[in-house]
C-alpha cells in the first residue's frame, strides 16, 4: 500500500532491539546488547511502580514504602533500580513520588551484614535505614508460646536457672528441615510486616523474582498453604498489614544477577554471596530447597515454564477479609471461617508445628 514503510529484516548478528551493538546476553529468546538488556530490566521494574508516580503524591507527603534488604542479588538490584527511578523523578519534577525505608533483619551470624549495610548507605545515602534483630520475632503476638518447648527442670525441680533460648535454638527443636525453613520464612515475613505497620509504610516492596515466586507457589502448595497464595505471591493487601508489592515479578533470577554486574559501578561488592547448597535430594532437604533446585535448572532452558507458573498464580484473587475474621496464630493467614481442631493454626502450620496442642 502507498505510504507503508518497507519491513527491514533484522540482522541476527546484532542486538535485536537497537540493531547497532553486538549482543552479549540472550533474554528468553532475544539476543541483546548490555545497554538494551539493562534498559529491559529497569523498565520491567519501573512499569510496576506506575501507582507511585509523582502525580499521585502531595508535596511533602510522599508515601513511605518498606524495602526488605537481604543483600541478595534481587533485593540489592531492586534498591539500585528504585534509587535511579527516584532520581529521575526528582530531575523531571523536583521531587519524588515516594520514599524508601530500607529494613534489614540481622540474624546475629556475624559482622558481614553490618559491614555491607554501611557500604549500601554510602552508595544510596538518600534513604532511611533500620536494622531489626531477629530476636524481636519472639515479641510478636502468639509466637513465643508456639515455639517454646516445655521447660525441663533440674534434679531439684528448679527451672529458674535456665537461660532463654534464642530464635535459632527454638527453630532447631523443630522436627524436620522443612519445618525449620518454613517457620523461619514465616517469622521473617511477620517481623518485616509488623515493622512496616509500626512505621506507617503503605506497601512492602518484596524483591521476589519470577523464579522465586514460582518456587514459593509450588512449595507453599506442597506444604498445605495453597489457599494463602493470593496473599503470598500477588500484589494485594495483606490480611495483617500493608500491601505486598512485587516490582521484580517479571524478571528471572538469572537476569537480575546478570544485571547486577552490569551497573555502573557494579553491585557485586554490595551482594552477600550465598553458600552453594548441594543439588541432591535427601531426607534433610527442605521442600523450599527442592523447589529452588528445580526452578534453578528449569529457568536455564525453559524460562517460559517459570513465567507461566507465576502468570497463572497471579490471576488468583484474594477474598476480602474482615477485621474480626480469625487468622492463623503463626502465619496470620485467614482460617476461612473454621478453626482447625488443634490450636488456631491453619492446616499448613499444623503440619509445620506437629507438636502444638490445641
Amino acid at each position: 500500500m502507498p505510504g507503508r514503510r518497507p519491513i527491514v529484516p533484522k540482522d541476527d548478528s546484532l542486538c535485536r532491539r537497537c540493531q547497532t551493538n553486538e549482543p552479549t546476553i540472550t533474554v528468553r529468546t532475544e539476543p541483546l546488547c548490555n545497554e538494551c538488556f539493562c534498559r529491559y530490566v529497569s523498565t520491567k521494574v519501573v512499569k510496576r511502580m506506575e501507582s507511585f508516580r509523582v502525580k499521585y503524591s502531595d508535596p511533602g507527603k510522599e508515601r513511605v514504602l518498606s524495602l526488605p534488604l537481604s543483600f541478595g542479588a534481587c533485593s540489592t538490584t531492586l534498591l539500585h533500580i528504585l534509587s535511579e527511578h527516584m532520581k529521575g523523578q526528582v530531575e523531571r519534577t523536583g521531587r519524588s513520588g515516594y520514599q524508601l525505608h530500607i529494613v534489614h533483619v540481622d540474624d546475629g551470624s556475624g559482622p558481614t551484614s553490618k559491614a555491607l549495610l554501611e557500604k549500601v548507605k554510602e552508595r544510596f545515602p538518600e534513604h532511611t535505614y533500620s536494622i531489626l534483630p531477629v530476636s524481636e520475632v519472639l515479641s510478636l503476638d502468639g509466637v513465643s508460646p508456639l515455639l517454646q518447648p516445655p521447660l525441663s527442670s533440674d534434679a531439684n525441680g528448679d527451672t529458674s536457672s535456665q537461660t532463654e533460648p534464642s530464635v535459632l535454638d527454638l527453630l532447631a527443636t523443630l522436627p524436620s528441615a522443612t519445618s525449620r525453613a518454613d517457620t523461619h520464612r514465616i517469622l521473617l515475613r511477620r517481623l518485616i510486616t509488623n515493622f512496616a505497620t509500626n512505621h506507617n509504610c503503605e506497601s512492602i516492596l518484596w524483591a521476589h523474582s519470577t523464579t522465586r515466586l514460582a518456587e514459593l507457589t509450588l512449595a507453599e502448595t506442597a506444604k498445605g498453604r495453597g489457599a494463602s497464595l493470593p496473599w503470598l505471591v500477588t500484589d494485594t493487601a495483606s490480611p495483617s498489614g500493608p500491601q505486598n508489592f512485587y516490582p521484580m515479578r517479571e524478571l528471572l533470577t538469572k537476569e537480575i544477577i546478570a544485571f547486577s554486574s552490569l551497573t555502573s559501578p557494579p553491585l557485586d561488592d554490595l551482594i552477600l554471596k550465598a553458600a552453594t547448597k548441594p543439588a541432591v535430594s535427601t531426607k534433610n532437604t527442605s521442600i523450599d530447597d527442592l523447589m529452588r533446585q528445580y526452578f534453578e535448572s528449569v529457568e536455564r532452558d525453559y524460562p517460559s515454564i517459570v513465567a507461566n507458573v507465576v502468570r497463572t498464580t497471579g490471576k488468583l484473587k484474594a477474598p476480602g477479609v474482615g477485621a474480626e475474621e480469625e487468622r492463623c496464630e503463626l502465619c496470620e493467614m485467614p482460617l476461612g471461617g473454621a478453626a482447625p481442631e488443634r490450636s488456631r493454626l491453619c492446616y499448613g502450620c499444623i503440619r509445620t508445628l506437629p507438636g502444638v496442642r490445641g
